[in-house]
């Protein structure tokens, strides 16, 4: 993606298509400008995790721009675009689907270009071949249709200001895609019928097309907006019209997928929950995330650094969680140490993940228990000799004592040193709706995040999006966090780790299915 040139006394504006509903979809350059962006003007039909990639400086403008419903003026957006971009900033306009078809796209940059702008045009998915292809109806078929057209049904076909010859459109061996066509349906499909096209012709409404949301409802010409007006579908809504609707039996994908339509909350900061993420999205949930958990070093280094300095004296190093070992070894190499400093170590890890977070220090765990729970530690290590021997355990200031009880049982000397504090983070949850969110499920990693969702949302939404959604909790100590509260716990795996409770978490629906 180039940048405006040096010489340039202003930014760049760069027209960028986000896809029809699937941040997926956004191309590889859709993000790298959103990545650069210093003001983003952005439509009401996004996924507003795309706005997740602005950095931290950036300007979100939302000009809610959406067929049917107040909005913005072109006007006033043209304006606002060119005041940023001539003041020198980099200035994106993320429009839904691409922004050259049906988008309006094309009027933007004639206005940018008459004030004399730079402007970059990143194509996008449009609708016509996300929302076909996620409802499994292809746009062409060899044998069947060699032809798409695409449509705009805004305006009745009956209608004296309609601009579309539909004559001549029933007449074609074509597949039709037609765009916002909500509230013009019955009459496009009795207008087509009338100029020749057969009533028995395939189509289809696809509903918010490749978004968690997405409903597809299948007929023909003679009764689609009968079958649409019953299941009570509504904008935004795309119109696929044609013989290769009929292969959409054999050809769709996504509604077999055993999350398919479910919206799935996550209480773990992005870049914590990515596995999780990626396996409930390849199940086909819609995944969001909600920081529950705010790590931070202590505020008091002065005992972790006093373990680190005294650190041939000790014979294990234990490791409870992947934050444990991220924090101490940030600790460590701040003091001028490396990895060779824990040579002489044994050192256990709760589980698979955290020994992988060990591994990323070039260290291998002595020690990983078949359960990833305190408790599974404890119980692999009464089958060594520990009569005697001190054990470090770095950990967070609410981590629990019952490893060092257990331990310490046994004659084992065992000292917990605070290597990071957990706080619930200070976020902006105005305007935050759970009911409006409409998630089937929240997860909960840790019983931290499970209290912290009464400080950080309040108690009234906290207790409505905890009734209202099914949770699930990735072990048995977070569980019983969730129990006390007050709340059922309707998923919790046989094992504590992600692979398991993503399994799980399919397992409940397809049982509920």
């Amino acid at each position: 993606m180039n940048d405006a040139p040096a010489s340039s006394p202003h930014g760049t504006v760069y027209i960028v298509g986000a896809g029809p509903g699937d941040p997926d979809l956004l191309t590889l350059k859709g993000a790298q400008a959103l990545q650069r962006a210093d003001v983003v003007f952005y439509d009401e039909l996004l996924d507003r995790r795309l706005l997740d990639l602005t950095p931290a400086h950036c300007e979100r403008i939302h000009v809610g721009k959406r067929g049917g419903r107040p909005s913005h003026g072109q006007e006033a957006i043209n304006a606002q675009m060119v005041e940023r971009a001539q003041s020198g900033q980099r200035v994106v306009r993320l429009k839904g689907g691409d922004p050259l078809v049906f988008g309006r796209g094309g009027e933007e940059v004639l206005h940018l270009k008459a004030a004399h702008l730079d402007v970059e045009i990143i194509p996008g998915i449009s609708a016509a071949a996300g929302a076909t292809a996620y409802a499994g109806i292809p746009l062409t078929h060899r044998g069947i249709a060699s032809t798409a057209v695409l449509v705009t049904g805004n305006e009745d076909p009956n209608g004296s200001r309609s601009p579309i010859d539909w004559a001549t459109l029933a007449r074609l061996d074509a597949t039709l895609v037609v765009f916002m066509a909500a509230r013009t349906l019955p009459s496009i499909c009795r207008t087509l019928v009338e100029h020749g096209r057969p009533s028995t012709t395939p189509a289809a409404v696809i509903e918010w097309g490749t978004w968690a949301r997405q409903r597809t409802v299948e007929g023909t010409l003679a009764d689609l907006a009968e079958r649409a007006a019953d299941a009570a579908i509504a904008s935004p809504m795309l119109l696929a019209i044609g013989d290769v609707v009929a292969l959409r039996s054999q050809l769709m994908w996504r509604e077999f997928k055993p999350l398919f339509g479910r919206s799935i909350l996550l209480t773990r900061s992005k870049d914590q929950a990515d596995e999780l993420t990626e396996r409930l999205s390849a199940a086909g949930a819609d995944v969001h995330t909600l920081p529950l958990i705010e790590l931070l070093p202590t505020d008091d280094v002065g005992p972790l650094d006093a373990a680190i300095a005294d650190l041939a004296t000790w014979h294990w190093l234990l490791f409870t969680s992947t934050n444990g070992v991220r924090f101490f070894f940030q600790r460590l190499f701040s003091l001028g140490l490396d990895a060779r400093a824990l040579s002489h170590l044994h050192i256990a890890a709760v589980g698979g993940k955290t020994a992988h977070a060990l591994t990323q220090h070039g260290l291998r765990a002595d020690l990983v228990p078949d359960e990833a729970s305190q408790d599974g530690l404890a119980l692999a290590l009464s089958e060594r000799d520990i009569q005697g021997q001190r054990f470090l355990f770095p950990t967070s200031d609410i981590g629990r004592t019952e490893l060092v009880s257990a331990l310490a049982q046994r004659g084992a000397h065992v000292e917990r040193v605070i290597a990071y504090q957990n706080r619930a983070p200070t976020i902006d949850t105005t305007g935050w709706n759970p009911n409006s969110a409409r998630f089937d499920m929240v997860v909960f990693a840790s019983p931290s995040s499970a209290h912290n969702a009464f400080d950080v949302l309040g108690p009234t939404a906290a207790h409505e999006l905890m009734s209202r959604c099914a949770i699930a909790c990735i072990g048995s100590t977070t569980a019983e966090a969730v129990r006390t509260l007050g709340f059922s716990v309707q998923v919790q795996p046989a094992h504590s780790s992600i692979p398991a409770l993503a399994d799980a978490i399919c397992a409940f629906y397809q049982a509920a299915d």
